[in-house]
């Protein structure tokens, strides 16, 4: 008998294993569970944009890249990769292999990816019909990161990645199909739609009014007339909301000064002094700082709007909070003049 055969397979097969054991496993977020009928839009009255439910301002989208495989189309339908980000809920990249597709893989170009469609989601019966993910293995870059394991519903499901974006940069993300729910009919696996979505604000954010006066930003609407601001001459000015949006995110972060606090995602900007508008997670990355609790400790200052003084100034931020959940989230996208109004006392900007 081969002893060192033997034992150089056990040593092969135990590192495999530690490293399988060593990977995080992140568990995706549904909660829609319904049968959506993208064709009437039963639930139009929570869409953004019609047919074009996947398409959002406030995402920061993914571009396809590269794939292993992809099922040949039936006439003017393809499976083709490009279907993941084309925001039409009656597409989807389906793989291109016999059997349920274990080892199948898409890549995509973004910041971070936080959000995916999973199965055939053209309508209820081709989603049942159709295989879907039940594991991912991811990559960033090439090098695994973590297992993500989806539920097997309709509609969004979300998630965040471990890993630390850099907001200014994208990055090369691999989902490698790992476990599959198995179609009724098909053993095709398929996924409509990835996508990453950001920038938003706690609901209950409170945006300050022309006339004086605060709203929550989760009743903001368009037309409402806010107050805006002029950086370069510290003059206030009337403007109004033309686009808003609402997400959903898992991380929020709690900002606060000796005068006012704020709950945003991680990577919305802020007006930073010596920085400008940049976001704390971008810091976070400039800087190297190990955690938020790092960061806390940065001395940073934040542009906040006095209003009995009626300009301007900066605060040191005190504190810095992660708190995970599961939030609904808003933000404005664009305003009729200018570009900078007051969120919780602290200034932002549309973009």
């Amino acid at each position: 008998m081969n002893f060192k055969l033997i034992l150089s397979a056990l040593l092969v097969t135990n590192v495999w294993m530690t490293a399988k054991a060593q990977l995080p496993v992140v568990q995706a977020k549904g909660g829609e569970g319904i049968a959506i009928d993208w064709n009437t839009m039963a639930e139009k009255g929570t869409a953004e944009d019609g047919l074009g439910f996947f398409h959002n301002p406030c995402a920061q989208g993914t571009t396809p890249m590269h794939v292993s495989s992809t099922l040949k189309g039936q006439g003017s339908k393809t499976y083709k990769l490009q279907n993941l980000a084309d925001d039409n809920p009656m597409t989807a990249w389906v793989e291109g292999v016999l059997g349920y597709g274990i080892g199948e893989w898409f890549e995509v170009k973004a910041i971070t990816v936080n959000r995916i469609y999973n199965g055939y989601q053209s309508s209820a019966k081709n989603w049942k019909d159709n295989s879907r993910v039940k594991r991912f293995k991811v990559y960033l870059d090439g090098a695994p990161i973590c297992f993500l394991d989806l539920t097997d519903e309709m509609g969004a499901q979300h998630f965040e990645l471990p890993h630390r974006p850099n907001w200014e940069t994208k990055a090369n993300f691999k989902f490698e199909i790992v476990e599959v729910y198995k179609g009724d009919k098909w053993d095709d696996v398929c996924i409509s739609h990835v996508d990453h979505v950001a920038c938003c604000f706690a609901p209950t954010t409170q945006i300050s009014l022309a006339n004086n006066w605060s709203q929550a930003i989760n009743t903001i609407k368009e037309g409402t007339p806010l107050l805006g601001i002029d950086l370069n001459t510290a003059t206030t000015f009337e403007s109004n909301v033309q686009l808003t949006t609402n997400q959903r995110h898992l991380t929020l972060l709690e900002v606060a000064t000796a005068s006012h606090e704020i709950a945003i995602t991680p990577d919305h900007p802020l007006y930073i002094e010596g920085r400008g508008f940049i976001s704390l997670g971008q810091l976070m990355v400039d800087q190297n700082y190990k955690d938020w609790d790092a960061l806390e400790q940065a001395e940073l200052n934040v542009m906040v709007y006095d209003k009995a003084l009626g300009k301007t100034k900066f605060e040191k931020i005190n504190t810095i909070k992660k708190i995970e959940g599961d939030f609904d989230t808003y933000t404005i996208l664009s305003i009729a003049k200018g570009s900078t109004y007051i969120a919780n006392g602290f200034v932002n900007k549309v973009y």
